[in-house]
């Protein structure tokens, strides 16, 4: 009779080699996060018109890496400003590609959600960014209209209404972008896993049903049975990113949004040059390391 091997996950084949090597573990559920943006051009603007429209293109083969970075690296997250150090909220890698201490990670879930928008406008336009009397002077509301920080604008003042209002509880802009997004683990920078399109990946946010893809609890997540194994430094898939890929182009009619000079004057509709919607992953599993000696 051969010995036959069935259906073997990653999990039970780390936690089988600790226990062959005879050594206790610690093992942890805390997920990983990483933080990325995909940007839309807005293009054909009728200003002169009321209430001015115009396209939001999102230009296909975007891409974005995502785990590439560590708290206190410099990470791209939309804006005209380029760079900004990444803090805990971007992610919670400590090293950039690295999983945190000497820790084996299995990776067996992922989840994908809007974290934020951001638009920029040209300076000069109507009072929303600079020139004329009661425009923004706090450095935060300044850097918020040139798309450097992050806007949450539910009445749609400063941000199309189409990127957000109200009227557009679902996250629109993202669920259309979701089935256009390709999704690829690397490992060790040769090793290339194909896993589908973004939109099998739901948001495990605790946030309503018309805000969630999918049931809104931590439960809610694409599910790896088999797992990846994400291994510790110096070891064989030590090194490890997902990419991004848009693979087609994503075209939104747009509002322009009209701002009030001295004295209420209606001038054309403004519009904005760009618009980011921030993005992040999650990832799912059992952590195994050895325990600490302190």
């Amino acid at each position: 009779m051969s010995n036959q091997v069935g259906f073997l996950t990653q999990r039970s084949r780390l936690l089988e080699a600790y226990k062959k090597a005879e050594q206790a573990v610690t093992c942890r559920t805390i997920p990983y996060h990483s933080t990325t943006y995909f940007q839309a051009d807005i293009v054909n603007f009728a200003g002169a018109s009321n209430p001015g429209v115009g396209y939001a293109v999102f230009r296909k083969n975007q891409s974005r890496t995502l785990f590439n970075y560590g708290v206190g690296n410099q990470v791209a997250l939309g804006g005209f400003g380029g760079q900004s150090t990444a803090t805990e909220a971007e992610t919670n890698l400590g090293k950039a590609s690295s999983t945190n201490g000497a820790e084996d990670f299995v990776i067996e879930g992922v989840s994908f959600h809007q974290r934020g928008a951001r638009v920029g406008y040209a300076p000069g336009t109507g009072n929303l960014y600079v020139g004329g009397v009661g425009t923004p002077t706090d450095t935060d509301v300044v850097a918020a209209l040139s798309g450097d920080v992050s806007i949450y604008d539910p009445a749609a003042i400063n941000m199309p209404p189409q990127a957000q209002s109200p009227f557009n509880l679902e996250n629109g802009i993202l669920n259309a972008l979701l089935p256009l997004i390709s999704v690829s683990f690397l490992f060790d920078r040769k090793r290339t896993e194909k896993i589908g399109t973004v939109d099998v990946m739901p948001c495990t946010s605790a946030k309503s049903y018309l805000r969630a893809n999918g049931e809104p609890s931590m439960n809610n997540m694409y599910r790896i049975p088999e797992g990846y194994l994400w291994r510790r430094d110096g070891q064989p898939d030590s090194e490890f990113t997902a990419q991004l890929n848009l693979e087609r182009a994503l075209v939104v009619p747009i509002n322009g949004i009209v701002p009030y000079v001295t004295g209420g004057t209606q001038i054309s509709p403004a519009a904005p040059t760009s618009i980011w919607i921030e993005v992040t992953m999650r990832l799912f599993g059992l952590a195994v390391d050895l325990p600490s000696a302190n």
